[in-house]
């Protein structure tokens, strides 16, 4: 019997994926941008994965993107069927130019705004340790 078995570290990329999906921003991205980009991923997801990217303190340039995740489980941290070729410079690209159609300026206020209407209206998800 020949078991296959892969190990990978999520590290702090996935309490920041966990709290991300906890708090549903997703929905609030998917609201106001719900173009979809290549493979069907949507632009929340693409969000998701910049966010992501950006903690990991790296500096590389757009066509490298992918590399980032190749040692990552982007299924545990997107969804099952994403892989890091998923995540490519063209999709990312599409990605930056919807968010800036829409507005840089008024997407974080508008997800800040729904984050504090959750909180006010006693919804907000409690984020446990352990």
């Amino acid at each position: 019997m020949d078991l296959d078995v892969q190990s990978y570290s999520l590290g702090h990329l996935g309490i920041v994926a966990g709290i991300f999906d906890t708090l549903k921003i997703c929905e609030v991205i998917d609201e106001v941008m719900p173009k979809k980009g290549s493979k069907n991923l949507p632009n929340s997801t693409i969000i998701k994965a910049m966010i992501l990217n950006g903690l990991g303190f790296t500096h590389r340039r757009l066509y490298l993107f992918p590399n980032f995740f190749m040692n990552i489980p982007t299924e545990k941290l997107f969804g099952e069927g994403i892989d890091p070729s998923d995540l490519n410079d063209d999709v990312v690209g599409r990605t930056l130019d919807a968010i800036y159609k829409y507005g840089a300026t008024e997407l974080l206020p508008r997800t800040s705004a729904y984050l504090a209407n959750m909180k006010m209206m006693h919804q907000m998800p409690r984020i446990q340790s352990g």
